[in-house]
């Protein structure tokens, strides 16, 4: 089930890339790069305050039996909860920003090689989202989610295994 979701995501990306092309496609991708940086960043001191705002799940998290073996769940939650919301406000002002130029990309018909090209660097992008999706899965405290996770290889890649993204997001403390 994890992977018809996962395949989906990475589908829908590689369309909305094809439709963009080369150009747009590498800004957005670049975008999503700025906002991971600035994320990086600012999220510890704001992380500090998350608790008061964000809680943790207080579902049955001693009972859950977690399927990646992280440390310090609620602080790792917390951690990743305020960095994803940093990305998501700084990738939608560069989004604002990006879509302002977007008669720019469109005066003339984009090659196949362009679209073909958009498509596969908004499969980077798509990639980059499963992760940070997978890996709050994996920090979820829901059996549920948990079992899903443990039957599905994909979604535990996602989470353990990307190259340079999943070292990054475990070394977020």
């Amino acid at each position: 089930m994890l992977l018809l979701l996962i395949l989906i995501v990475i589908f829908l990306f590689a369309m909305t890339g094809f439709h963009r092309g080369g150009v747009a496609s590498a800004l957005h991708l670049g975008s999503t790069f700025f906002s991971l940086w600035v994320a990086s960043r600012f999220y510890q001191p704001l992380s500090h305050y998350s608790k008061l705002f964000i809680p943790y799940p207080r579902t049955r998290a001693y009972e859950t039996d977690f399927v990646v073996a992280l440390d310090h769940h609620e602080a790792r939650f917390n951690h990743i909860v305020v960095f994803l919301l940093i990305v998501i406000v700084i990738k939608t002002i560069m989004y604002l920003v990006i879509n302002s130029f977007d008669q720019l990309f469109e005066t003339q018909r984009m090659a196949m090689f362009n679209r073909l090209t958009g498509a596969f660097l908004a499969c980077c992008s798509a990639f980059i989202c499963l992760h940070y999706i997978c890996f709050l899965f994996a920090l979820f405290p829901d059996a549920t989610l948990q079992n899903a996770l443990a039957h599905s290889m994909t979604g535990q890649w996602f989470v353990t295994e990307v190259p340079l993204l999943s070292e990054f997001t475990l070394n977020l403390k």
